[in-house]
């Protein structure tokens, strides 16, 4: 299973030391987003066989640490190899 967590781009150091003391692995893109038309930062955060618990706890931590209303999870099922 693939997990992407988006989020705003704030507190970006913070987000890393989160997602560093959860997970061995993950990637990072920075994102321009748009919400009720306001355009605005953001990261997107992919994350590979990681348990869905795992990734419902980084997402509750960087919500608090960004003081968002929420933030989104995408659960994309995909087919992955290391080589």
């Amino acid at each position: 299973m693939l997990y992407r967590i988006l989020t705003e781009d704030v507190h970006r150091e913070a987000i890393y030391a989160i997602l560093d003391s959860h997970v061995d692995g993950y990637t990072v893109t920075p994102a321009v987003g748009s919400w009720r038309g306001v355009r605005e930062q953001r990261l997107a955060i992919d994350l590979i066989g990681v348990p869905a618990i795992t990734v419902q706890n980084i997402a509750r931590e960087i919500k608090a640490k960004n003081s968002q209303e929420s933030v989104l999870i995408l659960e994309i099922r995909a087919a992955f190899q290391f080589v």
